[in-house]
Order: structure tokens, then sequence, then C-alpha cells
């Protein structure tokens, strides 16, 4: 009976055995599934930091091109103001030039011409 009792015994120790290395091989595979997750995880957070720095560095490429839009309008409105200026200028010395040719015309009298049909006698 001692024997069988031992005999018993040690195929209940291979039994456990044979389970703990189950066990083992299962943990080990989902440690190498955890570890490609880790590395997933890696690759997808250095790419949304590289994102992110691409992100910024265009952010600051529209800022300067957003600067130099408003530099370029203020620059126009500068241009429409002394456009603006000119032309009231402009408009001052028409005026003058039209009130001085009526003045002169009014001064001196007209030709007349006589009609084409005197001309012809």
């Amino acid at each position: 009976m001692a024997q069988k009792s031992l005999l018993q015994m040690l195929e209940e120790l291979a039994s456990r055995v044979r389970s703990l290395e189950r066990e083992k091989s299962e943990a080990e595979a989902k440690m190498q599934a955890f570890e490609r997750e880790k590395a997933q995880a890696a690759a997808t957070i250095e790419a949304l930091e590289l994102a992110e720095r691409q992100a910024a560095i265009k952010i600051e490429e529209l800022e300067r091109e957003k600067k130099q839009a408003v530099l370029t309008v203020q620059g126009l409105e500068r241009e429409v103001g002394e456009l603006g200026a000119l032309i009231a200028l402009a408009s001052e010395k028409v005026d003058e030039m039209l009130k001085d040719v009526a003045t002169a015309d009014s001064s001196q009298p007209r030709v007349v011409s006589p009609p084409a049909t005197s001309r012809a006698r």
C-alpha cells in the first residue's frame, strides 16, 4: 500500500508539474502579448508626439502668415487713406481750375461765329 501511495503521490506530483508548466506557458504568452501591446502603445505615443510637434510648427507658421497678412492689410489701409487724400486734393484742384476757367470765360467776350448761311453770301 505504501508503494501505491508513493506511486500515486508521484503521479499527482507529475500532474501538478504539467499543470504548472501549462500555466507558465500561458503566462509567458500573456507576457509576450503585453510586451507587443506595450510596444504598440509606445509607437502610438511617439506618433502622437510627432503629430503634436508638427501641429505646433504649423500653428507657428500660420501665426506668422497671419501677422504678415495684418501688416499687409495695415499697409493697404494706409495707401487707401493716402489715395483718398490725393483724390480730395485733386478734386479741389479741378474745382479751382473750373472756377478759373469759368471766371476767365465770363471776363472775356465771346466770339460769335456767323451762321453758315450768312458766310455764303
